[in-house]
């Protein structure tokens, strides 16, 4: 069923019949365009991506071999070496496994990849377009905790999904002002059925993530993504297999990320029953809304999901971006052959006819399936 919403335009009363799922988002506009360009081509061997996160001024952060790159101004596409990681730590030449900003925009996480740490620095170490900064065991906190793929649930916590024995992952809390030698690093999601995936948070604050290949059997499969409130793991560790929301399957969920209206973003591939193809999946935040109450997404729905194939060949691999600053997607594809990275950005705008009711967003995201 559409909400209905009127707006006073002028000196009449216009009625606007618009799709729950459109409400307040740009989701149906997603991947109407893309803008390519090229960051820093993959680092020495042993590096095997180019990843980033956007600066709280807007300029991209690019993370590859032993090196941290930003641009030389928003949207500039141009980046330059601003610091290096200390070899002690990272061999000299890291395989990104994440990269993300605090949410204030302070600390940068970076995990650099299988055996090697996770470093947590401060935005103002970073040295210079000119002049790059060494990340040091003075300026940088190298914690030698598993990961795959991290999300900031605040200024000081960032949760992580790592691997886990018998072929399971789980997420744990890693306290990134605690000792380095003996970190804070709790399990707060047990029991997922499969390898590594993603994890992230909304904005009430709750955590996603997914099980990154199903290697198990019996339980849950490959890309079926769960939700768990803070007091789910208040009193120990959530069970994924057991526990949660389940929001629905898509991909892999090798990297998940909300944007700036609370639509999820999906990257990784397609390893399911029924292969759909490579795309990045958009879930809407309206079939979010839907999947709490107890009706999980409808991958098939193109209302519920919106898949981007910059690539057009529908066996892409991506990983997904955001740029909360300049509300882009950035869609990347690592190739391994050629060791080129190629970003992909999207920017959602909405139609003309419906740039005036943005501000008059739905108060619910519940919708009819009937």
């Amino acid at each position: 069923m559409d909400c209905l919403r009127t707006r006073y335009l002028g000196y009449a009363i216009v009625a606007i019949s618009i799709g729950s799922h459109a409400c307040g988002t740009a989701f149906s506009t997603y991947g109407t365009s893309f803008e390519s360009f090229t960051p820093p081509p993959f680092g020495p061997v042993g590096s095997f991506g180019t990843l980033g996160d956007n600066l709280a001024d807007g300029r991209m952060l690019a993370v590859t071999g032993n090196t941290v790159f930003v641009e030389t101004a928003i949207g500039s596409r141009d980046f330059r070496a601003v610091a290096s990681f200390d070899s002690g730590h990272s061999g000299g030449s890291v395989d990104p496994a994440f990269v993300c900003t605090s949410p204030d925009g302070s600390r940068i996480a970076v995990g650099l990849g299988f055996g090697r740490p996770v470093a947590v620095f401060d935005t103002s170490a970073l040295g210079s377009i000119g002049s790059p900064a060494m990340l040091t065991s003075a300026n940088t906190r190298y914690f030698d905790v598993p990961h795959y793929d991290a999300a900031w649930r605040n200024g000081n916590e960032l949760a992580i999904n790592y691997g886990a024995s018998g072929f399971t992952s789980a997420v744990s809390l890693l306290d990134v002002d605690s000792p380095v030698a003996s970190p804070v690093n709790p399990t707060i999601i047990t029991n997922i059925g499969g390898g590594s995936s993603s994890v992230a948070f909304d904005s009430m604050g709750r955590l996603y993530t997914a099980n990154g290949f199903d290697t198990v059997g019996g339980g849950s499969d490959t890309g079926h993504i769960r939700a768990f409130a803070a007091s789910d793991w208040a009193g120990g560790a959530a069970d994924f297999e057991l526990g949660g929301v389940f929001i629905g399957d898509v991909l892999s969920g090798v990297s998940l990320g909300f944007d700036n209206t609370g639509n999820l973003l999906v990257g990784g591939g397609d390893f399911g029953a029924e292969f759909d193809g490579g795309y990045a999946g958009v879930i809407s935040a309206g079939a979010i809304g839907d999947a709490w109450l107890g009706t999980p997404i409808d991958r098939f729905d193109s209302n519920d999901l919106r898949m981007l194939d910059p690539l057009g060949t529908g066996f892409g691999f991506f990983v997904t971006a955001y740029n909360e600053v300049t509300g882009e997607l950035i869609v990347i594809d690592n190739d391994f052959g050629t060791g080129i990275s190629t970003w992909y950005a999207t920017v959602p705008a909405p139609p003309l006819a419906s740039i005036g009711i943005m501000a008059f967003a739905c108060s619910a995201s519940r919708r009819s399936r009937s």
